[in-house]
């Protein structure tokens, strides 16, 4: 059973919106990445990335705690409203009761617990007052994931873009100019916190006042979010554990801690890319998924995983084909300083790491929506199980290369653990053929690059970057993966008027 035409008009909105967004947040953090390592390098001296370093593993651990909340609370409060929208009032209220008492605790024990976790952990005393001053951003975005899990359950999906780039706007410039101004690490972290504040502000005056309906208690609330809260928290441990680790861990004689965990972080922020450019595919496809399983509706819910595997996997296989191949001439560009080179190994490893990762957490909101939050956490457990133990025994001999190495195999095992689970329930998740031709269409990008020339400078890798990806597309499409009916399909419906559903609720 295919999907509705409103379905499909509101999955395309969705899609597209979103996918703006995070683009823009991708293409608005890439500034970060590379003005505050230079910055750092001007304004304080940081020629070994130290600065930066410490500055990742701070920020690391706050986009830890964070992420949990949102993730969390979002998945929980886009469930419940999109199930039943005269709920909304209800759940908001609800959540955000919780999120002060959940939010409130972590932010008390990270400003009292600052010193512990830098001495004993970090073996690092001085970050103890960055952690202090970064406390606060917690507790704000524990409220703010409550507001975006509204607008995500009502299908607001243009008000949550439009959010998600007014953030990124804001903290960028307000980094960059607190950074500027002097004011290093503490300017940095002082960007960050003015964003939350703003964005909380402005985020509930754009959901506005939503209409009375069906109560919820805040403990059938409570019994569905702690799973995603855990399940959350197991996800994002995954994309901070190594940074986390190498810090703890580093080798002596590869450098100091800081400096490895600087050059390190920088790498595993391109590395990501992947990840980040499917969460908005994420975002749309679980109350897609919510819905049809409320209703019973299996065979609606399987087109809706099958299509989404498919697609995913296909745009990824080729992005990280043409990066990871190009990854030292990405992290020799003159816009970070040199010492940032000795990452391009451990960018490349990760970029592959993090495709099978994208897939995972899609799988695993797929998971949750279909209320089983349960399979989605311990999935997330054991690829955090697996990457402690490989990072514990990776780091103390190989650095950063051995964290990327680690994080990567447990990243893969999790896709295989995803893949068995989604065929379970659902009786689909990627055909043979579509990975067979993946991996056709990728080797041929990765044999190409093998033979051919590669001048150096910004415009020449660009070009490189580009046509092998159109490349990669050419070949997929000459394997019949993607098909030209498909694409005029999805253009259609681009231009079809009267889509509904984005702003319902205004």
């Amino acid at each position: 059973m295919s999907m509705s035409p409103t379905t499909a008009r509101q999955a395309g909105s969705g899609v597209f919106w979103l996918t703006l967004a995070k683009l823009y947040f991708m293409a608005t953090g890439f500034l970060l990445v590379i003005f505050l390592p230079k910055l750092f390098e001007k304004l304080s001296g940081d020629t070994t990335g130290e600065i930066y370093g410490e500055y990742r593993v701070v920020v690391g651990l706050i986009n830890l705690l964070n992420m949990v909340l949102i993730g969390g609370a979002i998945q929980a409060v886009s469930k419940f409203i999109s199930e039943r929208e005269d709920r909304a009032r209800s759940v908001k209220w609800q959540t955000l009761k919780l999120q002060a008492v959940i939010g409130g605790g972590l932010t008390l024990a990270l400003f009292f617990g600052a010193d512990f976790i830098a001495t004993r952990f970090y073996r690092q005393s001085d970050l103890a007052f960055y952690l202090r001053f970064a406390a606060p951003i917690v507790l704000l975005y524990s409220f703010y994931a409550v507001i975006i899990g509204c607008m995500n359950g009502l299908k607001r999906f243009r008000h949550q873009a439009t959010m998600d780039m007014l953030f990124a706007t804001m903290k960028v410039a307000l980094t960059i100019a607190f950074v500027a101004a002097g004011f290093a690490i503490t300017g940095a972290i002082g960007g960050f916190l003015a964003t939350a504040v703003v964005l909380l502000v402005l985020a509930t005056v754009v959901l506005g006042r939503l209409p009375a309906g069906e109560k919820v208690s805040w403990r059938s609330l409570l019994s569905f979010e702690w799973k995603t809260l855990v399940y959350a928290f197991f996800l994002n441990g995954l994309l901070q554990i190594d940074l986390q680790l190498l810090m703890a861990l580093a080798p002596p004689e590869l450098g100091t801690a800081e400096s490895q965990t600087g050059v390190y972080g920088l790498a595993l922020q391109l590395g990501q890319l992947p990840y980040v450019a499917t969460i908005s595919v994420a975002f749309v496809v679980f109350p897609l998924v919510s819905g049809a399983t409320f209703s019973n509706d299996l065979e609606r819910a399987r087109s809706y995983v099958a299509t989404t595997n498919r697609y995913v996997l296909a745009f990824l296989a080729g992005l990280v084909a043409v990066v990871a191949c190009d990854a030292e001439s990405l992290m020799s560009l003159s816009f970070f300083p040199s010492v940032y080179a000795a990452g391009a190994r451990s960018f490349a490893i990760l970029s592959v790491g993090y495709l099978f990762f994208a897939s995972v957490m899609i799988n695993a909101n797929i998971f949750t929506a279909s209320g089983r939050p349960t399979w989605s956490m311990l999935l997330f457990a054991g690829m955090l199980l697996l990457s402690v133990l490989f990072n514990v025994l990776a780091i103390p001999r190989l650095g950063g290369e051995g964290a990327a190495m680690a994080s990567s195999l447990a990243m893969f095992a999790g896709f295989v653990a995803a893949g068995v689970l989604c065929r379970r329930l659902f009786g689909t998740f990627l055909p043979l053929a579509t990975f067979l031709r993946t991996a056709v269409a990728a080797g041929v990008i990765v044999g190409l690059h093998a033979v051919i020339p590669h001048p150096g400078g910004l415009f020449w890798l660009l070009l490189r970057l580009g046509l092998g990806f159109v490349l990669y597309c050419a070949v997929l499409l000459v394997l019949g993966e993607i098909r030209l009916a498909d694409l005029k399909g999805a253009l259609a419906r681009r231009r079809r008027p009267g889509r509904t559903g984005e702003d319902g609720g205004r």
